[in-house]
């Protein structure tokens, strides 16, 4: 085990992301407003088509304020009700069907004021309606939609000299169809558009979901093919050699039977890490919990260790990813302390219990010197692995020398949910 400090803040990545990256690409910042950026252009966008349909409307009102029974309108109403139409399309996207209704029934102010045919709005609402609902909706959005523009179109003709009247009106009426075609055909295109790109996306998914179970399969080939076998024939070696030691030294013969413990739970966890790899639910496989932490202190104990447990606060159930973390946190100590340490080390561990957090303290000191190829074994990513896996849960990692030992201290969330950084 490398003597080195790791250490890991809770919330690192998100004071990361205020850090420009020193190989040129862009920070984390930097891409979340690359993201922001095509979508607040596209909210600018509805805003102003939403504005000019609002303008063209009122354009084509020019100010008339008769009413039906030749009552004078107010000159504000008109535009407040305007504004008030404007705030509704902008919630077009989130409630299509519900804003083309509102809209629709908004045509018919045209009852009322003979001079005023809201157009822009309804076409507005028909295009994004059209793109948002199935097929069968959006032919019925269509012919509701005609009825009034049908209407407009008469009350338009109804000016002109009685012999033109109908050849005026089949040219406006053929106008309007025209123009309700094209916005309507449009948001049949987008909505078709957006059916291929989701089946895209689909496929893509599930070829990436296909091509990640053959690797899990691969290596779990891997896995039993090596390391399986290898372990297997460590706990049969160690099984003969002590049956043929017989009576001679006892540690020794303790010394084999700690070495097939520990290479029977190797096995335990390998076949459950080849399950987990083989399994396409892998929520189906029970990963190793603090409650299971038992076994590792009996295994170190066998080996020679003097482990010490005090427990304060209460015990419950914590999330399944820091419920693996603890018991990895628990491991890895134990291992280094075996390896670098030896026999007769004592340790102790410190579980406290909190409202929000538990708290692991691993302190080790004493021991003969291991072996030199037991301190050979160390690779360091031990240590490097816990400090990731705090990262992600929102936890923190010390770990330092302590006079002639090793202290280390983890916090971890015992809340019912981690937010993953």
């Amino acid at each position: 085990m490398t003597r080195r400090t790791v250490l890991g803040r809770r919330g690192s990545s998100r004071r990361a992301a205020a850090v420009p990256a020193s190989d040129g690409r862009t920070a984390p910042a930097e891409a979340v407003g690359v993201a922001l950026a095509p979508l607040l252009r596209r909210r600018v966008a509805d805003v102003a088509l939403v504005m000019v349909a609002g303008a063209v409307d009122l354009a084509f009102w020019s100010g008339d304020q008769k009413m039906a029974g030749g009552a004078t309108l107010p000159l504000w109403v008109v535009p407040a009700a305007a504004i008030a139409l404007c705030a509704t399309l902008l919630l077009r996207h989130r409630f299509p069907l519900g804003v083309w209704v509102v809209v629709w029934l908004y045509t018919t102010v045209n009852l009322v004021v003979p001079g005023y045919f809201p157009v822009a709005y309804l076409l507005v609402a028909v295009y994004t309606a059209a793109s948002s609902v199935p097929a069968s909706t959006a032919r019925l959005i269509f012919v509701a939609s005609a009825l009034p523009l049908g209407f407009f179109s008469y009350r338009t003709t109804q000016s002109t000299p009685s012999q033109a009247r109908v050849v005026d009106f089949i040219a406006v009426a053929a106008t309007w169809a025209i123009i309700l075609s094209i916005a309507w055909g449009l948001g049949r295109l987008a909505n078709l558009r957006e059916q291929h790109a989701r089946a895209e996306r689909e496929r893509i998914a599930a070829e990436a979901e296909k091509a990640l179970a053959a690797q899990r399969l691969r290596l779990a080939h891997e896995l039993h093919d090596s390391v399986t076998g290898a372990v297997a024939g460590m706990i049969l070696h160690a099984g003969a050699a002590r049956a043929l030691a017989g009576g001679g030294d006892q540690r020794v013969r303790q010394a084999l039977e700690v070495i097939e413990q520990a290479g029977a739970q190797a096995m335990t966890e390998l076949h459950s890490m080849l399950g987990l790899l083989r399994s396409t639910d892998p929520d189906g496989t029970v990963p190793a919990r603090l409650a299971d932490v038992e076994r590792l202190l009996e295994s170190a104990r066998s080996a020679g260790l003097d482990v010490r447990v005090d427990v304060t606060g209460t015990a419950r159930p914590l999330p399944p990813e820091a419920d693996l973390a603890a018991y990895r946190i628990v491991q890895e100590s134990l291992t280094n302390v075996t390896k670098h340490a030896g026999r007769g080390a004592t340790v102790e561990l410190g579980i406290a219990w909190d409202k929000r957090v538990l708290d692991l303290t691993v302190r080790s000191f004493g021991g003969c010197a291991p072996p030199a190829a037991a301190a050979a074994l160390s690779t360091g990513n031990g240590l490097r692995g816990l400090r990731e896996r705090l990262d992600a849960l929102g936890g923190e990692l010390i770990s330092r020398p302590d006079n002639d030992g090793w202290y280390l201290h983890a916090t971890l969330p015992a809340a019912a949910s981690i937010e993953v950084s």
